[in-house]
């Protein structure tokens, strides 16, 4: 009797240990499945914000900003195409609405509307054209729509900060947008194109392409 309850003592113990190391062993693999969708979620993400990069290539040419080779802007003695100046208009807002659903961000105080080359932005007071050809009784709502665009693009550059700083990254070298936006200004340029010069909002304009860019960069790393 004696050996018999030493046998199943020692039976009781090697169950125990067999289920010991089978809790331990679906423990890990529940632990690496959970690691694996971790990574294919990110792989995801990643694959979204390259195609973005690919799709909308943002570079410059001369004085222009260019997007998907599309110059964004006017110059003396540079003729450009308000054909041209609405595809890039309605590339930038195309994209810049794609970051914010990638980042599942709804701007506050604007709505996106990209519609090909007749782009528009919304507020709560109407719906303003993002193309041309402008004249000077429409102008006005022409250059609501670009400063709404680049409002949305500053509250997405605010919100890309706002992400790194809860991850603990230290202020110096969390996101910040290059050119820094105020208002219809962009590094003190004004993106408004009533009572300004060619020149002068051609280069705003390139500069919150570099924005764009930079901000879309920002999306492939995060």
């Amino acid at each position: 009797e004696a050996s018999v309850a030493l046998l199943e003592e020692a039976h009781h113990h090697a169950m125990n240990a067999h289920h010991l190391e089978l809790h331990d062993h679906l423990e890990e693999r529940d632990y690496v499945l959970r690691q694996l969708d971790v990574a294919n979620a990110q792989l995801q993400v990643l694959r979204c914000a390259n195609v973005l990069e690919d799709a909308f290539h943002i570079w410059h040419d001369g004085p222009f900003g260019t997007i998907s080779g599309f110059r964004l802007g006017r110059m003396p003695g540079i003729p450009v195409e308000w054909d041209e100046i609405n595809a890039a208009w309605g590339q930038a807002c195309l994209l810049l609405q794609s970051l914010a659903n990638h980042c599942r961000v709804t701007f506050t105080q604007h709505r996106l509307l990209p519609m090909g080359s007749t782009p528009r932005v919304a507020d709560r007071k109407g719906v303003y054209e993002l193309y041309g050809p402008v004249n000077v009784f429409w102008s006005a709502r022409y250059d609501r729509a670009m400063v709404g665009f680049l409002a949305c693009l500053d509250e997405l550059g605010s919100f890309a900060r706002s992400k790194d700083l809860a991850r603990g990254v230290p202020s110096t070298d969390a996101f910040a947008l290059p050119h820094r936006i105020e208002g219809d200004r962009i590094d003190g340029k004004t993106i408004k194109l009533s009572l300004n010069r060619n020149e002068l909002w051609t280069a705003a304009l390139k500069l919150m392409l570099t924005d764009l860019k930079i901000l879309t960069g920002w999306c492939s790393g995060s």
